[in-house]
């Protein structure tokens, strides 16, 4: 190897130190910034770490907060309620006090010379009465008619009798084109095929419509004929009812009135009256306490009851009276609101 080989050796390798330096500082470089670039996103992930349990800290602290206030708020109701608890039982007291005085001065009142108690039983010719018995006889008649929902049923079964029979009436005039096409069209027509799928289909739905006519045909006709007899009945009813109604209005604008003056007046309410109902409407629920009392009285003139205690009087036979021991019975829960 000549000296002039060695020195261009020489030089090459420097040339590929160099090239290496130069890639390393750049490799270098690179990695700084990346380095620098990863440090920067680091510190600002803490950043926003802290800021979060910073936040956590806080929703802590205020759910805390929330807590103790809710806490303060229960043991604030709790102790309103307990007092209101104190202030309904002692206004519950007041009011048996009261009712004791009431009660004790009503006594003294009826002992009283001149004492005048109202006669709400009174019947004059016996109107109301009258008016009572109508009412009762158009409810009777009302009874004796099929409901709503009745007739509905039943008007329902014919209605299912009848679109079976129309069905069925589809499905054989079906089966009759069919047939009429397959009579008049020679083997191969492409009308055949399809009168033939009619034809078999239809006979099926036709088969089964049958069957179910059969069901269905004796329910009709029963329905038929218990909505034929009870058309019959509202018909003969008609006027019972309506005669009904208007005595039902008459008798209670009539013993409204009675009661209305009994109330307002002063003289003394019977002690039947008193003993089911109390001495006065109560204020929140005036018009119901208004409309039992009403019908305690209709009760009551209309099946002449007189006992001077007893506002429906006794029991009646349910076995001799059914309706009147069923509206005897519908009175006697109502009462229990009130007396």
């Amino acid at each position: 190897m000549s000296g002039y080989d060695s020195l261009d050796l020489g030089e090459e390798q420097r040339r590929r130190i160099d090239a290496l330096k130069r890639s390393h500082d750049t490799f270098q470089r690179t990695t700084d910034y990346a380095i620098s670039n990863l440090t920067s996103k680091l510190s600002d992930v803490e950043e926003t770490v802290e800021r979060l349990e910073d936040g956590e800290r806080s929703t802590t602290r205020r759910l805390e907060t929330l807590e103790s206030e809710l806490q303060e708020a229960k043991e604030t109701a709790e102790a309103r309620s307990d007092e209101l608890e104190e202030s309904i039982s002692a206004t519950e007291t007041g009011l048996e006090r009261l009712t004791t005085r009431v009660s004790a001065l009503e006594r003294h009142l009826r002992q009283a010379e001149g004492a005048v108690v109202v006669d709400l039983d009174v019947d004059r010719g016996g109107k109301l009465r009258g008016l009572g018995l109508a009412v009762e006889e158009g409810l009777a008649a009302e009874e004796a008619l099929l409901a709503a929902h009745q007739r509905n049923t039943r008007q329902l079964r014919i209605n299912h009798y009848q679109q079976a029979r129309q069905a069925l009436a589809g499905h054989r005039s079906t089966v009759r084109d069919a047939a009429a096409v397959l009579a008049s069209t020679p083997a191969g027509d492409p009308r055949r095929k399809k009168a033939e799928q009619a034809f078999t289909k239809a006979a099926a739905e036709a088969q089964k419509g049958q069957e179910r006519i059969g069901r269905l045909a004796e329910s009709a006709q029963g329905a038929q004929t218990e909505l034929a007899a009870d058309n019959a009945r509202r018909a003969r009813s008609a006027a019972v009812i309506e005669a009904g109604q208007r005595a039902h209005t008459q008798l209670r604008v009539r013993l409204r009135s009675r009661l209305s003056e009994a109330l307002t007046g002063t003289d003394l309410l019977p002690l039947w009256f008193t003993t089911a109902l109390g001495p006065m409407a109560p204020p929140r629920r005036a018009e119901e306490w208004l409309e039992t009392a009403l019908d305690v009285l209709a009760y009551r003139v209309t099946y002449q009851i007189t006992d001077p205690v007893l506002a429906l009087g006794s029991a009646p036979d349910a076995s001799s009276a059914p309706r009147r021991a069923a509206r005897f019975n519908e009175l006697k829960r109502d009462l229990r609101d009130w007396g």
